[in-house]
């Protein structure tokens, strides 16, 4: 077997789940390479167009779209809205083992809630590892507890694209919706003989 490429696609409720999800993606996919039998290329996400909470016909427009140029389309939802996703899939149903539902409990910012270090690097003025909850998805405002934990900052974008590119996976990988995630993640490579 000869060196394969991976192409994957992103679509997500907002644009500040994009600047988390991102780079956390593309960490996790390299993450997941080093246990591939024969290597393979990838050039790191590429972000659709439309957010996830658009009509749901549009968003399954560009989903067909997508799952025409990329190996995978990763569907970004919280979890309140994970029927969105099961149903985008089911109208590609030739397709759906290249479509994964990414939802977290609650919303993606309990993800960026899971490594206090990584917290610590993004607000080095602040200790905010005793605001941190060891259970981040029993959180009930991720939102309100991230904004302390970042001191209150409105640089959402820096801050979170910075937490994408420094959480550590092993501290993520305790989080179940997680793990669900990077399984789904997984089989979806896997049918593509890339694992």
């Amino acid at each position: 077997m000869g060196r394969r490429y991976l192409s994957l696609a992103l679509l997500t409720e907002g644009a500040s789940d994009q600047w988390f999800l991102v780079p956390l993606i593309d960490r996790q996919i390299a993450e997941l390479a080093l246990g591939a039998p024969v290597g393979f290329d990838y050039s790191g996400v590429v972000a659709g167009e439309r957010f996830t909470v658009a009509h749901r016909d549009l968003v399954a427009e560009e989903v067909a779209e997508l799952l025409g140029y990329f190996d995978i389309v990763v569907i970004h939802h919280d979890h309140n809205e994970r029927h969105k996703a099961d149903a985008i899939r089911e109208r590609f149903p030739d397709d759906a083992h290249r479509i994964v539902a990414l939802v977290p409990v609650r919303e993606t910012e309990a993800w960026m809630l899971a490594d206090p270090e990584a917290l610590r690097e993004a607000a080095p003025t602040r200790d905010a590892a005793w605001e941190v909850p060891y259970d981040v998805e029993k959180v009930a405002d991720p939102k309100a507890v991230l904004k302390a934990a970042l001191g209150g900052r409105r640089d959402a974008e820096r801050d979170f694209g910075r937490l994408g590119q420094t959480v550590a996976l092993d501290a993520l990988g305790k989080v179940p919706a997680y793990r669900r995630w990077t399984a789904e993640l997984r089989r979806a490579m896997e049918g593509l003989r890339l694992l």
